[in-house]
């Protein structure tokens, strides 16, 4: 009875393991300012709507509101680089991220204007 106890214990605590990571991996990750990365290295993708995008525009960012980012990763978008995402706070970058990693595997950073 020990015994199917202990692995009915340890396949939960697997399962757990693996749903947590999961989540985890789904995150985007904050981009610090480093010397050898330019904006040539990522695709840039503007999460905010367009009256923010417009009023504080980011240089060569793709313009596609967080509400409009499902349909256009599935319709036409494609990046082979590392994905940047500019964003108003961490909720919309990280559902963002969620989405894009859906149809895409590359790394995913945000910042915040």
């Amino acid at each position: 009875m020990s015994m199917i106890y202990v692995y009915i214990t340890t396949i939960v605590l697997v399962v757990l393991l693996a749903l947590g990571y999961r989540h985890l991996a789904s995150r985007p990750k904050k981009l610090e300012v480093r010397g050898t990365s330019s904006r040539n290295d990522f695709c840039i993708i503007d999460i905010r709507d367009y009256i923010s995008s417009h009023r504080s525009p980011y240089p060569n960012a793709e313009n596609i509101p967080l509400s409009y980012l499902n349909r256009e990763m599935k319709e036409r978008y494609a990046c082979r680089k590392e994905i940047l995402l500019i964003t108003d706070d961490f909720r919309g970058a990280r559902l963002a991220a969620k989405i894009i990693r859906k149809n895409q595997s590359q790394t995913i950073y945000y910042v915040q204007p």
